[in-house]
């Protein structure tokens, strides 16, 4: 899967010159924590909540509260935001954008055409929901672990036509190779559930239905 097809569209952005106290209205209007940063129309950064705060006037200053109002309201997003040059395309997979939110230990990816435009932006949490979709854990049906001790190659190929020979569909699947096993698992509607249970057992497989 492409990220183009979990990211987010409409991407609300700011310039250099946005003041710091217009760009925390918007976060907190729209409950982001970051904001991109377009110069142009193109993409040059990101202003984050952490560099706001760490550039908030502190209690320490000798100037007075109305001074230090003064000199917040007058700082721009440009003066404070950082570089953040880690982005992806709209034809970026889905794993390569979480290794790469892993390895940069970021938590959002502006996406970006050949042009630098931003087209839309994409955080650890639509990563984890589409993982989650991919999985099928949300949606109705029956779930079953299969557990596999020996690999062989066929195994899953002889899973799925056992089921496919008893007319039985499957809407996800995923395998899992750990240490000493492999552990699939696999999805059917409800109405087949407790048909494809009898299946797999009577296969000679060791199963738990979740």
């Amino acid at each position: 899967m492409d990220v183009e097809h979990i990211m987010t569209k409409d991407v609300i952005t700011v310039t250099p010159d946005t003041r710091v106290t217009d760009a925390v209205d918007i976060m907190e209007k729209n409950h982001f924590h970051r904001l991109p940063v377009i110069k142009e129309n193109k993409y040059i950064g990101i202003v984050t909540e952490e560099e706001i705060a760490e550039n908030s006037p502190s209690s320490a200053t000798s100037l007075s509260i109305y001074e230090m109002n003064y000199l917040f309201d007058k700082m721009t997003v440009g003066e404070i935001m950082r570089e953040h040059n880690v982005t992806v395309t709209p034809d970026t997979l889905l794993e390569t954008a979480a290794t790469l939110m892993k390895e940069q230990n970021v938590t959002v990816l502006p996406i970006l055409d050949n042009a630098q435009h931003i087209v839309g932006i994409v955080t650890y949490k639509d990563i984890f929901k589409a993982l989650i979709d991919l999985s099928g854990y949300n949606d109705p049906g029956s779930r079953f672990l299969i557990y596999i001790d020996e690999d062989r190659v066929g195994v899953l190929a002889h899973i799925t036509q056992e089921l496919a020979n008893a007319d039985i569909s499957l809407s996800h699947i995923m395998v899992n190779r750990l240490e000493n096993q492999i552990e699939i698992t696999i999805q059917t509607d409800d109405e087949t559930g407790d048909q494809a249970n009898e299946v797999l057992k009577n296969a000679g497989y060791n199963i738990t239905r979740l």
